[in-house]
């Protein structure tokens, strides 16, 4: 971990940098440091906000029955993976706008953020149409038992009628985030999120006037708090000098739509790849030939306590990708890396502290979630492994985003897809059927992936071809030039 930390901030500009004051120096590793933070916490309490909204959709669902919570979870598995396509046009256009953004062009960032609510609206509008038509052959498709496919088909059909706001807030979120508005997108999240917490006490066992909805309440609750939250962030993505143009999804620019499915698309293979990896995952655990069923409650329980760690990761991922976005759009590149740095750094910071606390107090953590004296041994042994790779995906996720941000999706995905399929999975076969490690050899499968994950971006990052992605070589301009009205044809 030190060698990578000394190798991210190594720069081809040593001797200049040995002739500055040391006062100068603090002062330059200090100043991205202030303008990661700035722009990380807010993205924190933004993850944080949309994580309470899944805990208490859970917590709510338990108590009206394990048919009820069993059901939730197929469909919310569903709706992710519906989510994957707008969250892969969100990464194109937050790459873009940010670029523009940095560039200076209100145009560029407006027209961008246009073409994208048309693409968004478009993909969220046919599978609306075909949730709400077949929405009992997406529940038969997807193998759901027999006794929760009512409940399944009802929230299918509340959720389906909101997939539209869903994408249009997502991607608005997007573009406010990318273009300096990050703290109105939290306050929006925060109104989304506590709508979605009260609503779902609220509409599900009802309160005074208001009846009793049962399970779909929490379905109309979440349909409610996402209106709300497109809203809030509709309200100010159309004002300012920055502000969306309504023409471009009227009169949408080709070019334009091809590059943020150029961008896009990568990323939609890569989390499809990592989510079905991670299904595969599941499968390996729970075809151990002895206490496959420890296994997999210690493993699910695990990943309960790890949720509180991606939280600030994956914010700082996405707090990397708007910082680099803006300096490549400004043209600077020495500064792309050092905010990208900083914001590696930074992450680290931050998950040191919560990783070593789990791995010291594992055993009093996992006896909180079991009281199984099996389940709580592998649970200790799951936590622990996980806690020594946890620092390297701090790093590695971060500067993905930074990457991301650049416009070098393609370069991620590679890396991303290569360590699920051709370093994690391949490893828990060698250390299921060849070194006979049981379920000890799976997690540190998992470690040992994230270390060389972190390597692997690492190495990328240190290199120079993410910093030209952005760059379409047949125009000799950057990507999101071409959302500009009047340069589509140039």
């Amino acid at each position: 971990m030190i060698q990578v930390l000394v190798g991210l901030y190594e720069t081809s500009d040593r001797r200049f940098m040995d002739l500055m004051p040391r006062s100068h120096k603090f002062i330059q590793l200090l100043s991205p440091l202030r303008e990661s933070w700035s722009l990380g916490w807010p993205m924190i309490l933004i993850m944080f906000f949309q994580f309470s909204i899944g805990f208490a959709d859970v917590f709510v669902a338990g108590y009206l029955g394990t048919d009820v919570l069993a059901a939730m979870g197929y469909v919310a598995q569903l709706y992710w993976t519906l989510m994957m396509l707008a969250n892969g046009i969100s990464v194109g256009t937050v790459s873009m706008v940010s670029q523009a953004y940095g560039a200076k062009s209100c145009l560029g960032v407006g027209s961008i953020g246009g073409n994208s609510l048309l693409l968004g609206i478009g993909i969220a509008g046919v599978i609306t149409g075909f949730a709400q038509v077949c929405p009992d052959f997406i529940v038969r498709l997807a193998g759901m038992p027999p006794e929760i496919q009512i409940i399944a088909e009802n929230f299918i059909r509340v959720f389906s009628l909101v997939l539209i706001p869903t994408y249009v807030m997502i991607i608005t979120g997007g573009v406010l985030r990318s273009s300096g508005r990050v703290r109105i997108t939290m306050l929006n999240s925060f109104a989304a999120s506590s709508i979605n917490v009260a609503g779902d006490i609220i509409l599900t066992f009802g309160w005074g006037p208001v009846p009793a909805l049962g399970y779909l309440g929490i379905a109309w609750t979440t349909a409610i708090g996402t209106t709300v939250g497109m809203t809030l962030n509709l309200f100010h993505a159309l004002r300012g000098p920055n502000r969306i143009i309504i023409s471009s999804v009227l009169d949408p620019i080709v070019p334009c739509i091809k590059n943020l499915l150029r961008l896009g698309i990568p990323t939609v293979l890569q989390q499809t790849a990592w989510n079905v990896g991670t299904l595969v995952v599941y499968f390996l655990v729970g075809n151990l030939r002895d206490g496959q069923i420890t296994a997999l409650a210690a493993m699910t329980a695990g990943i309960r306590v790890e949720a509180i760690i991606f939280l600030p990761i994956f914010a700082l991922n996405m707090a990397a990708a708007i910082l680099t976005g803006n300096r490549i759009g400004s043209g600077d590149i020495s500064s792309a890396r050092s905010g990208a740095q900083a914001t590696a750094v930074l992450c680290l910071i931050i998950i040191l502290i919560p990783s070593a606390i789990i791995f010291l107090l594992a055993p009093e953590i996992s006896r909180l979630l079991t009281a199984d004296k099996s389940v709580l041994e592998e649970m200790v042994r799951y936590l622990r492994i996980n806690m020594i790779g946890m620092p390297f995906l701090a790093v590695g996720i971060t500067l993905a985003g930074a990457i991301q941000g650049a416009g070098d999706t393609y370069g991620s995905m590679r890396i991303i897809m290569s360590s699920m399929w051709l370093l994690r999975i391949p490893l828990m076969l060698l250390s299921i059927h060849l070194l006979d490690l049981g379920p000890t050899g799976i997690w540190w499968a998992m470690s040992i992936s994230m270390i060389i994950m972190c390597g692997l971006f690492t190495k990328r990052f240190l290199g120079s071809q993410w910093t030209t992605a952005s760059i379409d070589k047949s125009r000799k301009s950057s990507l999101w030039e071409a959302c500009v009205p009047g340069n589509e044809r140039i």
